[in-house]
């Protein structure tokens, strides 16, 4: 009854309240807007649910339709206010965490089952998070406003900024990049990344510059004793903390600086210690491309015949092999990303005069 007398009174302020939770938009949008809703609740209903192969795929469906829809770009802040950003976050964490426990399910049952055939069910975990990364990406690019609603998940993108580095592919399309863009070209945003954010990216930098990426040596290729893709991915992210609107950062150069100090397994084998030096890594990774690209042509050349080479590496599977990678290339990618980095973060012409 008292709930009822208050309602009666305060027929004006609900209609403020309402009226700031209301969005506008032209009778024109209205088929978009019904587009969007119906996608939207199809999303929503899956939410509490463990879905299935069938379902994940309606989930990435639905999401590169609404990325389509003309209301994302047109009416970013609905968007954001429909907190759709959100849900599309609650799937990544869902699929992530259950693809955490079926690797951690997978080498129990391998250890409890040594010399038993292994059952392999098919991972369709990667697929859903690039889906939910390349929708993140394109809100965060909608405008700065969204770029903010995404950054306070920084901290989640990060501790996951780890996995599907190694697939060029994919460029675009990972929990880094998501991190990537919720600050690109947005110097507030820059200055609010803390050295616990940025130690973080040093951590798993350094990581590759002491042991192989094990997935792309299970491909065959060769060995490195360090992991120059991976790496190459985490310095790009670096330049770009420090180098915002085309002018250089300078909290955040003098912090990566640091890290990088404190850090020189980050640089990579031949800045590091008792180090062949950089020129002579960048002679070595030319000498690689070229080995690999004369495979290349005597492959296509002798396409039928056994031809015998010293050098072992592998072939792209077709013309359109976006995963395939040069590991010279990728070498000479990751010490040209640093130097870019290096160059960035040196204080201005006037600063060194002083």
């Amino acid at each position: 009854m008292f709930s009822l007398l208050v309602r009666q009174y305060d027929t004006v302020g609900e209609l403020i309240r309402a009226l700031e939770k209301t969005y506008v938009v032209n009778n024109k949008t209205k088929d978009d807007v019904a587009l969007m809703w119906v996608g939207l609740s199809q999303i929503r209903a899956l939410l509490p649910v463990q879905m299935s192969q069938e379902e994940e795929e309606l989930v990435r469906e639905r999401l590169w339709k609404l990325v389509n829809n003309h209301t994302f770009f047109q009416h970013p802040d609905l968007i954001r206010v429909l907190r759709i950003h959100e849900n599309v976050m609650a799937i990544m964490m869902n699929t992530l965490g259950r693809r955490a426990q079926a690797q951690s399910d997978a080498q129990t049952q391998a250890q409890a089952a040594e010399g038993e055939p292994a059952s392999k069910e098919k991972d369709t975990s990667h697929e859903m998070v690039v889906a939910c990364c390349r929708f993140l990406c394109y809100f965060c690019r909608t405008s700065r406003q969204n770029q903010k609603a995404m950054f306070d998940h920084f901290d989640f993108l990060l501790e996951n900024s780890n996995i599907l580095l190694a697939r060029p592919s994919l460029r675009g399309s990972t929990p880094l990049d998501v991190a990537y863009s919720s600050l690109m070209e947005n110097t507030e945003l820059a200055l609010a990344l803390r050295e616990h954010y940025l130690e973080k990216i040093a951590i798993y930098l350094s990581r590759c510059g002491l042991q192989s990426n094990s997935e792309l040596v299970e491909k065959g290729y060769p060995d490195l004793g360090w992991d120059p893709v991976e790496g190459e991915r985490y310095l790009d992210f670096l330049r770009f903390c420090v180098w915002v609107n085309g002018e250089s950062v300078e909290e955040n150069a003098n912090l990566v600086i640091r890290l990088l100090i404190r850090r020189p397994e980050c640089l990579g084998p031949a800045l590091r210690g008792e180090g062949e030096g950089l020129l002579r890594a960048i002679i070595e990774a030319n000498k690689m491309s070229e080995r690999i690209a004369d495979r290349r042509k005597v492959h296509d050349e002798a396409e039928g015949t056994a031809v015998v080479m010293q050098f072992e590496h592998p072939l792209p599977e077709s013309d359109d092999d976006e995963d395939y990678i040069d590991t010279g290339a990728a070498i000479l990618n990751f010490y040209c990303t640093l130097v870019d980095l290096l160059g960035r973060c040196a204080p201005d012409s006037s600063v060194i005069e002083q």
